[in-house]
């Protein structure tokens, strides 16, 4: 059967909150004021942050947290 780690599922409640979290603020680094995404890129209408790269860094560094926090980053 498929076995799934602690350090996943926590990991997993994080990365869901706060991509609840972010879209609920609709924070407007992230968004246009109608509400929709904002692009990648420099412009006025477009931004360095877009929600899918502060979600995925959000995921993958809480991830590696919860790894070093665990101790099992390490294979013996």
């Amino acid at each position: 059967m498929l076995e799934v780690s602690n350090v996943l599922l926590k990991s997993l409640a994080i990365y869901l909150f706060v991509c609840y979290g972010l879209y609920h603020i609709k924070h407007p680094m992230m968004f246009n004021e109608d509400g929709s995404f904002k692009e990648l890129g420099l412009n006025d209408d477009q931004t360095l942050l877009p929600f899918w790269i502060a979600t995925t860094l959000v995921g993958i560094g809480s991830y590696y947290l919860l790894l070093i926090q665990e101790g099992n980053y390490i294979n013996d």
